[in-house]
């Protein structure tokens, strides 16, 4: 598919693409936590040099600068929580940003590994933008295909948010319903859980 790209001033997130649905090679909670660092250098990487470019081009307004100062290097948060799923469904979830200091948006990435699912299901983690006051889940943050022993690693693409903003997510198709699943800041790499049967957007009594 292209790239999908929202109005900034209705929602701030933007995808790269649409996650693709294939089976992946069987993996492990070592090897997500080890994407994720992976995936944490590359956004950084690219926050980086994005900025350090902006900063290295040449001034046309006739002043000649002495000096420009050095570029700030981005910020990485990781967190791996536990993913809410109810059903005999297991699995961890690794929340990945990297901002400048005190930017307003930052990149994120989010993955997962889970066991107990159904063989040859594709498992999505789905959910929304809390600010925009749509409860309906518009975005595909992970998805993966579970193999013949019920373990499937899911897998997305980096996303550009507002710091301020939360999201919520839950798995799909769920083996609990209404689903639980995690809310939370996840441009700030930040998450908490929420019940089974509670509003995704509402904070945890």
């Amino acid at each position: 598919m292209g790239d999908t790209t929202r109005d900034a001033d209705a929602d701030v997130i933007v995808s790269g693409r649409e996650p693709r649905r294939h089976a992946r090679r069987p993996g492990s909670l070592l090897r997500l936590l080890v994407v994720a660092q992976t995936v944490a250098v590359a956004i950084a990487v690219a926050v980086a040099v994005h900025y350090r470019a902006e900063a290295g081009r040449p001034d046309h307004s006739g002043a000649q600068a002495a000096s420009r100062p050095a570029s700030p290097m981005p910020e990485v948060t990781s967190a791996a929580l536990r993913l809410p799923a109810g059903g005999g469904v297991t699995g961890t979830v690794v929340i990945t940003a990297a901002a400048l200091p005190g930017a307003a948006r930052a990149q994120f990435t989010v993955s997962a590994v889970i066991t107990g699912g159904t063989p040859g299901t594709v498992y999505d983690l789905i959910g929304s933008d809390c600010s925009t006051g749509d409860p309906r889940p518009d975005e595909v943050w992970a998805t993966g295909l579970a193999r013949a022993d019920g373990t499937a690693d899911l897998t997305g693409y980096t996303w550009t948010a507002a710091v301020a903003h939360r999201y919520w997510m839950v798995l799909d198709p769920s083996p609990a319903g209404p689903a639980p699943g995690l809310h939370g800041h996840f441009a700030a790499g930040t998450a908490t859980p929420f019940r089974r049967g509670q509003a995704p957007c509402t904070s945890t009594p």
